[in-house]
C-alpha cells in the first residue's frame, strides 16, 4: 500500500511542486477561514456587551487571536461604535476576499498540475504498451487493457483532481479548528472531538473493505469490457450465424456478475454512511450540551459558545468526509496497482546496433527450436535449419500448425528462439535493433489489419509523407489500382474499422500495397492471395516479379499456384522440415506437396468439367 502511495505521488512528476504549492495555498485559505468565527465571538463578547453595559463589560479575552483583534480595532469608547462596526465588517470582507483569492490560486494550480500529470500518465502508459513484447498480449485481453487505460486512469484523475485536495482540506480544517477551540478552552475542545478516534477507526475499516471489493469490481468490469470488445470485433460473424441471442446471454451472465459485486459495493456504502452520520451527529449533540453547560457555569462566554459551535460544524463535516476520502483513496490505490501491473511489465528489448545499409537478403535458420509455452514439452519448431540465398524466392508449405507463421515471427524478432540462431546477411538478428530490423522486413499477413482511415493513408502508413506516385505504383503492383473505380471515393475511400467496408480480396491488396510502399529489403507473403481469384493472383505475382525480382521473398501459402512462383519449397510438418526442393522435384516425390498438388489439380479439373457441361 505504501508503495502505491509513493507511486501516486510520483505520478505528479515535474508538476508536484506546483501541486504542493496549491496545497499550501489551500491550507492558508482554510486558516484564514478559521478567523471568521473569531470575529463573531469578539463582536458578541466585546463590542455588543460593551455598548449594552455602557462600558462596564466587554473587555477582550486573553487568547492570542482576541489580543490580535484588540490590536487592530480602535479603542472601545462610546463615541466610536460606528467606526468599530465598520472596521469589523471591513476585516470580515478582507478575510473573505483573501480566502477567495487563495482558493482561486490553489484551484488553478491544482487543476493545471492534475490534468498535465494525468496526460503524462496516459502518454506513458500508451507508449509503454507499444513497447511490450508480443507474448504479453497473449496473456491479457484487449478489453482489460482498454479498461485500465481509460477507467483506471479516470479513477486516478478524479482522485488527484479532487480527493487529494479533499484530504488536505479535511486535515487542515480539523487541525486549525481544534487549535482555535483549544486556545479558548482546552477541556471543551477535547470534548468536541471526543468521538473522532471512533469515526476515524470505522473509516479505516471501511477503507480496507472498500479496496478488496473495488478490486473485484474492476476485475469484473475487465471481463465485461473484453466481451463487448470481442463481440464488436466479430459482429459480422455473430450475425452470419444468427447467434445474437447467445451473445446477449453471455453478456447478461457477466453483467450479472458485475451487478452482484456492484450491489455488494453499494451495501458497504449503505452501511457505512448512516453509521458515520450517526457518530458525527452524536458528536455535535455532545458538543452542544457540553457548551451549554460550560456557558451556564460561566466557564465560557456566549461569544465563545457561538464560535465553538461554528468550529464544531467545521470539524463535523471533515469527520464525515474521512470515510468518503478513504474510499476514494482505496479506489485510487487499486487503479494505481492495476496500471503499474502494465508499467512494471518488462519491455521488449529494442536495443542493438543500427542497420546502416540495405540487407542483401541472405537468411539462415541454424538448428532453431521454439515453443510458445515454457511449461509445455512440445515444440512448435524443432531443430529447423535452412538457408535462403539473396534474391531467392522460397515457399513454406505444410498443414495448419506446422510452424510456418512461427518462422516469420522469429525472423521479425517478435519471439526469441529457445535454441539455435537466426542470421541475416551472416549476422545474428539479436545484434540488430528490433525496430530497424522490422522496418527492413515487409510482412504481409493472411488476415490483414487496416486502420479506420482512407485507403491512401493505409498504404502510406509507413511514411505519411509518401508522395502520390509511390502510392499509385504500389497499388498497381498489388492489383488495387484497377479496382479503384469500384471504391466510392477512390483512394480517399474510408475503409471503416478493420477495413469493414472492403471485401477480403481488397483488404489483402491494400495490405500488400502498404508493405510494398515501405520498400522492404526482404519480403514475406503469408497467404496474401487466399481471398483473390486465380487471375488476380497471377497478375499480382507477375507484377511482383517485375518490381521485386532481386529481393529475397518468402511465400507461405496453401495454393499450389502461389507456391509455383518460388525457386525452392520447404515442407514443414509438426515443426520439422520434412521435404525440400523445387516444386518440380517435389511433384515426383511422395509427400505432402504431391498430395495437395493432386487434390487441387483434381478439383480444378472437376470444376472445369462441370462448367463445360453447363455450357453444353
Amino acid at each position: 500500500m505504501i508503495k502505491n502511495f509513493q507511486r501516486l505521488y510520483g505520478l505528479l512528476g515535474r508538476w508536484k511542486w506546483k501541486y504542493l504549492s496549491a496545497a499550501a495555498l489551500l491550507i492558508l485559505a482554510i486558516f484564514v477561514r478559521n478567523l471568521e468565527p473569531k470575529i463573531l465571538q469578539i463582536t458578541v463578547d466585546n463590542v455588543v456587551t460593551y455598548y449594552q453595559s455602557d462600558g462596564s463589560n466587554g473587555q477582550f479575552g486573553d487568547d492570542f487571536f482576541s489580543k490580535l483583534f484588540y490590536w487592530v480595532l480602535p479603542e472601545l469608547t462610546a463615541e466610536n461604535l460606528t467606526v468599530i462596526l465598520l472596521t469589523l465588517g471591513l476585516i470580515y470582507v478582507v478575510i473573505s476576499l483573501l480566502r477567495g483569492g487563495l482558493l482561486i490560486s490553489s484551484h488553478t494550480l491544482k487543476a493545471a498540475s492534475s490534468e498535465k500529470s494525468v496526460k503524462h500518465l496516459r502518454d506513458k502508459l500508451f507508449a509503454h504498451i507499444q513497447k511490450l513484447p508480443l507474448e504479453y498480449f497473449n496473456r491479457i485481453s484487449k478489453g482489460e487493457l482498454i479498461q485500465r487505460s481509460t477507467g483506471d486512469i479516470d479513477t486516478i484523475r478524479n482522485f488527484i483532481l479532487g480527493d487529494v485536495v479533499e484530504l488536505v482540506r479535511v486535515t487542515a480544517i480539523f487541525v486549525f479548528a481544534f487549535i482555535m477551540m483549544f486556545d479558548i478552552d482546552p477541556v471543551y475542545a477535547f470534548i468536541s472531538v471526543a468521538l473522532s478516534p471512533l469515526i476515524i477507526g470505522s473509516s479505516y475499516i471501511f477503507f480496507k473493505r472498500e479496496r478488496v471489493v473495488w478490486e473485484k469490481h474492476e476485475e469484473e468490469a475487465d471481463k465485461l469490457n473484453a466481451i463487448v470488445q470481442e463481440n464488436l470485433n466479430g459482429i459480422r460473424v455473430v450475425q452470419a450465424f444468427a447467434n445474437e441471442q447467445f451473445e446477449i446471454d453471455k453478456f447478461d451472465r457477466q453483467n450479472r456478475e458485475k451487478l452482484a459485486i456492484g450491489i455488494k459495493h453499494n451495501r458497504l456504502h449503505t452501511f457505512f454512511w448512516p453509521l458515520s452520520d450517526l457518530l458525527v451527529n452524536l458528536q455535535i449533540i455532545v458538543s452542544i450540551m457540553a457548551g451549554g453547560y460550560f456557558a451556564i457555569q460561566h466557564q465560557i462566554t456566549i461569544g465563545e459558545l457561538i464560535s465553538f459551535y461554528a468550529y464544531i460544524l467545521m470539524i463535523a463535516w471533515p469527520m464525515r468526509q474521512v470515510g468518503r476520502v478513504l474510499s476514494k483513496i482505496g479506489m485510487a490505490l487499486v487503479a494505481t496497482s492495476r496500471i503499474y501491473d502494465i508499467l512494471d511489465a518488462e519491455k521488449e528489448p529494442l536495443d542493438g546496433k543500427g542497420i546502416y545499409r540495405r540487407f542483401i537478403g541472405e537468411i539462415e535458420f541454424r538448428n532453431v527450436s521454439f515453443k510458445y509455452d515454457d511449461n509445455s514439452e512440445e515444440y512448435t519448431l524443432k531443430d529447423v535449419s535452412f538457408l535462403v540465398r539473396p534474391g531467392e524466392k522460397m515457399a513454406l508449405i505444410g498443414p495448419t500448425g506446422s510452424g510456418k507463421s512461427t518462422i516469420i515471427k522469429l525472423l521479425a524478432g517478435l519471439y526469441e528462439p529457445d535454441e539455435g540462431e537466426i542470421f541475416i546477411d551472416g549476422q545474428n538478428i539479436r545484434q540488430f535493433a528490433r525496430q530497424e530490423l522490422r522496418q527492413r522486413l515487409g510482412i504481409v499477413l493472411q488476415t490483414p489489419f487496416l486502420f479506420s482511415t482512407t485507403v491512401k493513408e493505409n498504404i502510406a502508413y509507413a511514411d505519411p509523407e509518401m508522395n502520390e506516385d509511390d502510392i499509385v505504383t504500389s497499388a498497381k503492383t498489388a492489383q488495387l489500382h484497377n479496382v479503384r473505380d469500384s471504391l466510392p471515393d477512390g483512394y480517399e475511400t474510408l475503409v471503416g474499422e478493420k477495413g469493414v467496408t472492403l471485401s477480403g480480396g481488397q483488404k489483402q491488396r491494400v495490405a500488400l500495397a502498404r508493405t510494398l510502399a515501405s520498400r522492404p529489403d526482404i519480403l514475406v507473403l503469408d497467404d496474401v492471395t487466399s481471398a483473390v481469384d486465380t487471375h488476380t493472383e497471377h497478375a499480382i505475382f507477375s507484377a511482383l516479379e517485375n518490381r521485386m525480382d532481386s529481393i529475397t521473398t518468402i511465400i507461405i501459402s496453401h495454393r499450389i499456384t502461389s507456391i509455383q512462383q518460388a525457386d525452392r519449397v520447404i515442407v514443414l510438418d509438426n515443426g520439422r522440415i520434412v521435404q525440400e526442393g523445387s516444386y518440380y522435384d517435389l511433384e515426383r516425390i511422395d509427400g505432402y506437396y504431391r498430395q495437395i498438388n493432386e487434390i487441387q489439380t483434381s478439383l480444378e479439373s472437376e470444376i472445369l468439367d462441370d462448367m463445360a457441361l453447363k455450357k453444353e
